[in-house]
């Protein structure tokens, strides 16, 4: 009973119970959302690498099942079964039949049996000795029996993979994660409400003393102030007051002497007759509302407020009167104009020395900037929110990018290691593969870095008057010397004048490449690329049009997304890293262009890039200079 009597009668109260509602909602729903993000995380990564794991044993066990190497998988699955949580590796022959253990932990014969789940699977289990584990299989194919376009389904598995990782790490880092959060959740907490406590304390010190001066000057005491001790509103408020009671005490009171200091106070203050009509308002409330004195004189309360946010009308008038005050109610004024203005608003009965009412005294301030700071405060906080998905989001993207080609190079390495006295061909075959697996994990990284810097604003574009279709020609070049790779064809058509943009050649080179090299990828034996250049008056049009695979309808809308990978029915030799078409978009935008995307599965896909023309055209055209005319594609950043 004791907390809401004090919540309703004080105002610090009230603005730390306000504070605190907000507070905890804020930090227990950004401690869930930090939880439950880092959870899902862990679990991805966890579940990612036994699945990497699986599909690596299986992929490596190959020759050994073909030539029944027993000693050699065992070998390979010592070595693998190293890591860390892995508890046991089990091989199976096609029959189903366990062929080979290795478990550093004591399995029951209903463990060992097949499970009978299809060629890939992972699920969670308890074993028979109570061991907490995620079960992560895998088929065996024999890589000689497939072809180019036969699938996994189609052939005849040579046997079985089996991995157990021990889950206990995981849950015990799970339980970490909850412990802490919770104690930072806790601290902030503390520290928070600490804070404020302090600052609400400082803030609203000068409170108490005010409302116990105002009160003996009601009593007649014209000689009581209030001590100031900050600058703020509160402190011209009580500067206020010991000048309006030392000017009081010196000087007769009249209407005039009263409706003098009315009219000076900065908060609005306006005063009703008995009757609900208006008797007078000081310039601040006529300024806010946007009217003459002589407009509200006699005017009905019902002017000044918005419809059913009179606190006047009706009973509420009477219980005023009958209560003698009204304490800091929030509602709105409308002004002459129709606008509305947010105001905290109290009044206070007027009496006589015998008690009868001579009006209501209302004052009320302008709490505008309040609601508008509390505003931002909430945009800020979603796009907080918003920041802390992408980030993660980000995060989980570049860890799963680099992993798998770190796998596969660390693969190259054990497999190529493992053994003696192999021929010096097979070594540099390896080296070769990891050589080329380097430079496709080098060029993700440039590929982020471009992406960080871009965001970051870091990443400068170079404006100057530049050729257009020096740019395509040397694009087109290079597009004949890539579609001759791979038996298709590129052709260019562009008009014969300069077509003079406002660009960076670099960037506007790499652009164009880009579009150029993702045809040339996806096309089909004999397609061809058909780069085109149309001209307005202002603007120039780049097409870059293939007829080769085409892109479902469905993924269209994402293309332009970081990472995103159009998902096809048959695997492509150049699967690309998903950040050639955000690059080439964050390029033509930085150009002030726009970059668009259409396509048909099976029929082809045209790129359109509108480049502003340079509106000095006609003057820049004979300096653009030697730079722009010994322009290298040896010195160009060349990202899809």
């Amino acid at each position: 009973m004791l907390i809401p009597l004090l919540i309703k009668n004080s105002l610090p109260h009230k603005l730390m119970a306000l504070f605190f509602a907000v507070f905890f909602c804020s930090v227990f729903g950004l401690t869930y959302f930090a939880y439950t993000s880092s959870r899902n995380a862990m679990f991805q990564e966890f579940k990612i690498r036994g699945q990497t794991l699986a599909k690596a044993i299986a992929s490596e066990a190959r020759t050994y099942y073909r030539e029944q190497d027993v000693e050699g998988l065992t070998s390979l699955l010592q070595s693998l079964g190293e890591a860390d949580d892995v508890i046991a590796i089990l091989a199976y022959q096609p029959s189903k039949d366990l062929w080979i253990e290795f478990a550093g932990i004591e399995l029951t014969t209903e463990d060992l049996g097949f499970p009978g789940i299809g060629d890939v699977w992972q699920r969670d289990a308890v074993l028979k000795k109570g061991h907490n584990v995620s079960e992560f299989g895998n088929a065996v194919f024999d890589s000689s029996n497939q072809t180019k376009k036969s699938s996994l389904a189609s052939t005849p598995q040579d046997g079985w993979i089996r991995v157990f990782l021990d889950r206990r790490a995981l849950e015990q880092r799970l339980n970490s994660l909850i412990i802490q959060t919770l104690s930072v959740s806790a601290l902030t907490i503390l520290l928070g409400g600490i804070l404020f406590i302090l600052l609400l304390k400082r803030s609203l010190h000068v409170i108490a003393p005010l409302t116990a001066a105002i009160k003996k000057v009601a009593q007649g005491d014209l000689q009581t102030t209030v001590s100031v001790s900050s600058n703020d509103e509160l402190g011209e408020l009580a500067k206020c007051f010991n000048s309006m009671t030392e000017q009081l005490l010196h000087t007769t009171v009249s209407k005039n002497y009263v409706d003098n200091v009315i009219r000076s106070m900065n908060d609005t203050l306006i005063v009703f007759n008995p009757d609900g009509t208006i008797r007078s308002a000081n310039r601040a409330a006529l300024d806010l509302l946007g009217y003459e004195e002589v407009e509200l004189l006699d005017q009905e309360a019902s002017i000044i407020f918005p419809p059913n946010e009179n606190p006047l009308r009706g009973t509420q008038q009477g219980d005023i009167l009958a209560q003698g005050a009204l304490d800091q109610l929030a509602t709105n004024y409308l002004a002459k104009n129709g606008r509305t203005f947010p105001m905290l608003f109290s009044a206070a009965v007027m009496r006589n020395e015998d008690g009868t009412s001579q009006g209501i005294a209302c004052v009320a301030k302008d709490i505008t900037d309040l609601k508008e700071a509390e505003q931002a405060t909430q945009e800020a906080h979603q796009k907080l929110k918003l920041l802390a998905r992408l980030r993660s989001q980000f995060f989980a993207d570049i860890s799963h990018e680099l992993r798998t080609p770190l796998t596969v190079i660390r693969g190259e390495a054990e497999v190529t290691l493992r053994g003696k006295d192999k021929p010096l061909t097979e070594y540099k075959t390896a080296l070769g593969r990891i050589v080329i697996l380097t430079n496709q994990l080098n060029k993700l990284v440039s590929d982020l870095l471009f992406l960080a810097r871009s965001e970051s604003n870091t990443l400068e574009i170079g404006r100057q008057p530049t050729r257009l279709r020096e740019i395509l020609q040397e694009v087109h070049r290079e597009a004949q010397i890539l579609a001759l790779r791979r038996g298709t064809v590129a052709n260019l058509a562009a008009p014969a004048n300069p077509l003079v943009v406002e660009g960076d050649p670099q960037r506007l080179h790499q652009l164009f490449m880009i579009l150029v090299d993702n045809s040339i990828n996806y096309l089909k034996q004999d397609g061809t690329v058909e780069i085109h250049v149309a001209t307005s008056d202002k603007h120039v049009a780049v097409t870059v049009a293939d007829n080769g695979m085409g892109i479902p309808a469905a993924d269209l809308p994402h293309v332009f997304e970081r990472f995103y990978r159009v998902k096809r029915q048959h695997r492509s030799s150049h699967p690309g890293s998903g950040l050639g078409l955000p690059i080439a978009k964050w390029i033509t935008e930085a150009h002030g262009g726009t970059i668009s995307l259409t396509s048909i599965v099976d029929q082809g896909t045209t790129v359109t890039v509108r480049l502003p023309l340079s509106s000095t055209a006609g003057h820049c055209i004979n300096e653009v200079n030697e730079e722009q005319q010994a322009y290298s594609p040896d010195q160009q950043e060349v990202q899809r």
